[in-house]
């Protein structure tokens, strides 16, 4: 097999493993999700790594009747660092499945100023090039694959372990 068939197997493995976990993904309404997403920002802010108390963060914003995205504009950190994302939910017959996301944290007065993490819509892209779910590191273009997970558990690595721990 050559590296090029290799990569396109990869890749594909990849894919497949991506949709299986989006999949699995179902919500009974984003408004669950976006409660869930406040208290754990309370959570933070109680337990002092957050400047201040957010009580309309995420926001729930309606495209039409079967996307919704969940947006949060900005959360500041104690360290100075800033959060914020986006998160695409539409409507099947199943429930309410996250489609696309984007987390941004930028990192304050640390070595690694910034760490992104995409989920990308299905199709428009190339997966050899760009994983479906991805992370970028500081300012740099690369496309590392990230594992897919629920909006939840990002939001818990990127405050508890990433933004804790890069770069101090």
């Amino acid at each position: 097999m050559s590296w090029e068939d290799e990569l396109r197997s990869l890749a594909r493995d990849r894919e497949n493993e991506c949709q299986s976990r989006i999949s699995q993904m179902v919500l009974e309404h984003p408004g669950t999700l976006r409660k869930q997403l406040r208290h754990y920002l309370a959570e933070q802010t109680g337990r002092g790594l957050l400047k201040k108390t957010y009580e309309n963060v995420p926001r729930l914003n309606t495209i039409d009747e079967r996307l919704h995205e969940l947006v949060c504009d900005e959360v500041e950190f104690r360290s100075d660092s800033k959060l914020s994302f986006k998160i695409k939910l539409e409507h099947e017959q199943r429930g309410w499945l996250v489609k696309q996301f984007k987390f941004e944290l930028l990192l304050a007065g640390r070595s690694v100023n910034r760490v992104s993490i995409h989920l990308n819509p299905e199709g428009g892209y190339d997966p050899l090039r760009v994983p479906r779910c991805h992370f970028h590191i500081g300012n740099g273009e690369a496309h590392i694959p990230f594992p897919v997970m629920s909006p939840r558990l990002m939001l818990h690595l990127l405050c508890e372990h990433i933004e804790s721990d890069t770069g101090l």
